[in-house]
Order: structure tokens, then C-alpha cells, then sequence
């Protein structure tokens, strides 16, 4: 049975609806739920999931929509107030303070008068709006929401015009002045500067550097689309600017999917201008290029965050195959886990929170894991058709739109994870489970308690087949993370999954068991 609510004139941003969404997905007798604005996008969402009553379609865009399946309709009711109480909820601030309700920007900066910096999670018609108010008033803008690359291209034209940020469209993380921004970890203060047009990217680097005892000055992250050839890399070239300016920035370090020829070439020719030692991660890019620009080029992520950690404390970096370093310390433990599996098992399946996470982990095994499928267009794979079934060696981003229309973000609800891992577990052939979670503000309060039974469930039904199945894991956060770095990893080794310190590592041990011979 599905009940669709309809709730007039009650504009709630993205933020907050994949958060409701996660609420009602908790109450008891809920079977599934959808948690929308009335937007004719949102509406195929309630289509498909079989809501979409008269009333809904002729709801408006700042109507809010709750549509859920359940046993009756007091179900429902109780998913209708919880949202309601969940609207009224008073929370304090991510670093200590109080949340103020606005009804409106004009409201908020009368409240906020010296605010300078503006968060943006609205619809794209209503984003580009806010943002360039915001813009026009003088604050630099951090935009969660998505848009097209044409109001994207007008926002940061206007940006750099008035000598502003404009973070995102897309932007899903960034550390400015100490404050974390949408769904980043809580990070120390430091002498490393990052620019990074991916957000799971630039935090995977700023927790790593963390973690060995250094900080983030800045950590700007300028949306996955503002190194295409259009956008030219408007708010990279500026955030190289401002941390090459920037008194407590002593290394500066980029990251991004590779760019556009023609603006990775405007990038280089900033770079070589600027004497701080300088760090470029282009996933998959030419090692050559960026270092005839000055800057190290790493292998992988935690080669960045290595390579400034050591630039910041003076020290020699090595030009070495860090690769290939990894994967012979690694050798012992690959071999120990391939000797446990049945000859039938053969398969790895990888579900990644981070879409950076999952493409560094195909440009890793490329190499040598055969068969690779993804529904990510990126190295070295075959594109799946049908992204509900894995073929051989599948690596899945469980953060596409394909997964998340009308549900949380897997890092704010790994839930979503849930599903997939049964699948994955009882298929006979798989040798290797690879998963990654996601801490920080706005991420899941426990995502390793989130998903456990599914991992406990897959891990019993092996063994009562009389298969072995091989979890492996890393966990993208700090110690300094509500949720809390160890505590997360704990309950996971508990649970018997094997947690290596970065992605990097995960991805090339999960390869190596996968390949089935020594591939070194």
C-alpha cells in the first residue's frame, strides 16, 4: 500500500530531504519511501515508485511530497509526522553554534550581517538565483545543488569579476578558514592548501594528511565541471591564486579527474609561476606534463597526501613506483586470502560512496584484474547496461543518479549498500567484497552499524555453503568525526572485513585476491 502526502507551500532544500528520507526509511512497518519537492523532474521519481497520485501532479515546485509504501495508512501518518518533527528540530551547528531559521537569503544575511560565505542546496532554477544574490552582495558561494554548464560558466565569470569563490555547482566538500563545508570531515589546521574539482578526492587527501599529524589551511572544492574545456578551469586558477598568496599555506596540492588539454594547459602555466612546492593528483593524467610544470605528480591519492606531508616538513620526495611499493607489502596478505577461496570463487564487487573512490580503484586495477565492468564511464571498463546486475569484476559508484533518484546519498544513508551487498555475497562466484564509507558532517551518524547485518548475513551464508567471502574496506575520516575514525573501523574488523588505511589500498588488494595469480 502507498500513501502520498502532499505538504503546500513547504520549500525544503536537498540536504534536508535526503535526511527526511533517511527517517522515514527508519520508522517500522516502512517498506520504502520517497521525500520530494513537486518539481516535474521529482514527479517521474514518484511515478516510478508508484505515488504519484492527482494531487501530486498537480503539486508545485515548493510543495513537499512524502510518499511511502507500507502495511496502512497510520504508517504513513507516523512518516508524516516524523518528517514534521524532523522540520522543527532544533540542532546546534556544526561547530558549536545555533542554527537560525530563515525563510529567506535577505532574512539570513540580516540575521548574518558579517557572513561572507553562502551554502547553496537548492533546485538548479532556484541555485543559480541564490547564488548570484549572493554573488552580487559580495559573498563568495559554495553550491551543493547541480547545474548546467552555461549557469555555471555566467556564476563564475561573475565570481571572478568580484574576486569571489564560487564553489561547485556539484560542490560536495571544502575546509575554509578551519569550518567544514557540506559533507566533509572535521580536519586539523595546517600548511597544506587544496584545490580539488572532486569532493571525495579532496577529502580522501585532507583525512590522509590528517592522519599523519599535519593540517589543511584551505581546502577549496571548485565542482567536478570546472576543469572541462567550457569552464577552463575558472575557479581552479583562482584557488592556485589565493593559496599561493596565502601566508598559512606552505604546499599546495591539486586534485581533480584529468582536464581538458587545453585547460590542463592554463593550469601548468599558473603552476609554474608559483614557487610554494606543489602537488598534482589528475587522476590518470601525464605524470610528464605535471612535473615540467614543478609540481610532483603521485600515483594515487594517498601518494598526495604523502608527498605534501613531506613537502610541508622539508623533506626529500622519492621518485619512485609507489604502486608498486604498495602492492609488494601487500603480496602476504593477497596470498593468504586467495588460498582460503574455492576454485569457483574468482570475482570482485566494488560499491563505492565516493565516485573518485571508485575511479581511482579502476585506474589502479586496470592493470591486471581482467573483465572489469562499472557503471562509470572511466579507464579501462566495459560499460553495464543493466546497472542492477553485476557482470564478472564489477565496480558500482552507488552515489549515480541511477542509485539515488528520490533516496538519500549513500553517504548520508548507506542503506542504500544494503541490498547490493546480499546480492553480491550469494553469488558463488565472488571472492572479494570492496567497500568504502564516508565520515563527517552530514554523513550517516554510524555507517559501519548501518550496514553490519548485511555484512554478517553474507558472511554466515558463505560459510554455511562452505565458501570463504573476502570483505575489504577503507573508511574516508578522522578521528576528530562525530562518527570517529576508529570507532568505525573497529566495528568493522569486528565483523571480520579487512580495513586498509586508504582507498588506494583497499582497491589494490581487493585486486590482487581477484586476479587469482601474483600480478606483480
Amino acid at each position: 500500500m502507498i500513501t502520498t502526502i502532499i505538504k503546500a507551500n513547504c520549500y525544503m532544500d536537498s540536504i534536508f530531504l535526503m535526511k527526511a528520507s533517511k527517517e522515514v526509511m527508519a520508522l517500522e512497518g516502512v517498506i520504502s519511501a520517497v521525500v520530494v519537492m513537486g518539481s516535474e523532474m521529482n514527479k517521474t521519481v514518484l511515478k516510478d515508485f508508484g505515488g504519484l497520485t492527482p494531487q501530486a501532479q498537480a503539486a508545485g515546485p515548493n510543495d513537499l511530497i512524502i510518499s511511502v509504501e507500507a502495511g496502512d495508512a497510520i504508517i504513513a501518518k507516523n512518516a508524516d509526522a516524523r518528517v514534521a518533527e524532523f522540520m522543527t528540530k532544533k540542532e546546534g551547528g556544526r561547530e558549536g553554534g545555533k542554527e537560525q531559521a530563515c525563510t529567506s537569503f535577505p532574512q539570513a544575511i540580516e540575521k548574518n550581517p558579517d557572513a561572507n560565505l553562502v551554502m547553496i542546496s537548492l533546485p538548479g532554477e532556484y541555485a543559480a538565483m541564490e547564488a548570484r544574490l549572493a554573488l552580487r552582495r559580495g559573498m563568495h558561494a559554495f553550491i551543493f545543488s547541480d547545474l548546467p554548464l552555461e549557469d555555471e560558466l555566467e556564476l563564475k565569470k561573475l565570481g571572478a569579476e568580484k574576486g569571489l569563490l564560487v564553489m561547485g555547482p556539484g560542490a560536495g566538500t571544502a575546509v575554509i578558514d578551519g569550518v567544514s563545508i557540506g559533507l566533509m570531515s572535521k580536519v586539523r589546521r595546517g600548511r597544506i592548501g587544496i584545490a580539488a574539482a572532486s569532493g571525495s578526492g579532496l577529502q580522501e587527501v585532507a583525512v590522509l594528511v590528517h592522519r599523519q599529524g599535519e593540517g589543511i589551511s584551505q581546502a577549496i572544492g571548485v565542482g567536478g565541471h570546472d576543469l572541462t574545456e567550457k569552464i577552463a578551469g575558472s575557479m581552479m586558477l583562482r584557488s592556485i591564486e589565493i593559496l599561493d598568496k596565502d601566508p598559512d599555506t606552505k604546499v599546495i596540492a591539486l586534485v581533480s579527474k584529468p582536464p581538458h588539454s587545453a585547460t590542463a594547459r592554463l593550469i601548468y602555466d599558473a603552476l609554474a609561476k608559483v614557487e610554494k612546492p606543489k602537488v598534482v593528483f589528475f587522476l590518470g593524467g601525464n605524470a610528464a606534463e605535471i612535473k615540467a610544470a614543478g609540481a610532483c605528480a603521485p600515483a594515487t591519492l594517498e601518494d598526495a597526501a604523502d608527498m605534501a606531508v613531506k613537502l610541508a616538513r622539508d623533506e626529500r620526495v622519492e621518485d619512485r613506483d609507489t604502486v608498486k611499493a604498495a602492492m609488494e607489502e601487500l603480496r602476504p596478505t593477497a596470498a593468504l586470502e586467495r588460498a582460503k577461496l574455492s576454485p569457483d570463487q574468482k570475482y570482485l564487487r566494488g560499491l563505492f560512496c565516493g565516485g573518485t573512490h571508485s575511479e581511482e580503484a579502476v585506474t589502479l586495477m586496470q592493470a591486471f584484474v581482467p573483465h572489469m565492468h562499472s557503471n562509470i564511464a572511466f579507464g579501462k571498463v566495459d560499460f553495464l547496461t543493466d546497472r542492477t546486475v553485476s557482470l564478472e569484476n564489477t565496480l558500482l559508484d552507488m552515489g549515480d543518479e541511477e542509485f539515488t533518484r528520490g533516496k538519500p546519498h549513500p553517504v548520508i544513508d548507506p542503506a542504500i549498500l544494503v541490498d547490493r551487498l546480499k546480492q553480491e555475497g550469494r553469488d558463488a562466484q565472488v571472492a572479494v567484497i570492496l567497500f568504502d564509507i564516508v565520515l563527517g558532517y552530514g554523513a550517516h551518524d554510524d555507517p559501519a552499524g548501518c550496514i553490519e547485518d548485511a555484512l554478517l548475513c553474507i558472511r554466515r551464508e558463505a560459510q554455511r555453503e562452505g565458501r570463504n567471502l573476502c570483505m575489504i574496506a577503507s573508511v574516508c575520516g578522522t578521528d576528530m568525526d562525530p562518527q570517529t575514525y576508529d570507532a568505525q573501523v573497529s566495528r568493522l574488523e569486528r565483523i571480520g572485513v579487512r580495513v586498509m588505511g586508504s582507498n588506494a589500498r583497499a582497491a589494490l588488494l581487493a585486486g590482487m585476491i581477484a586476479a587469482g595469480e601474483e600480478p606483480l
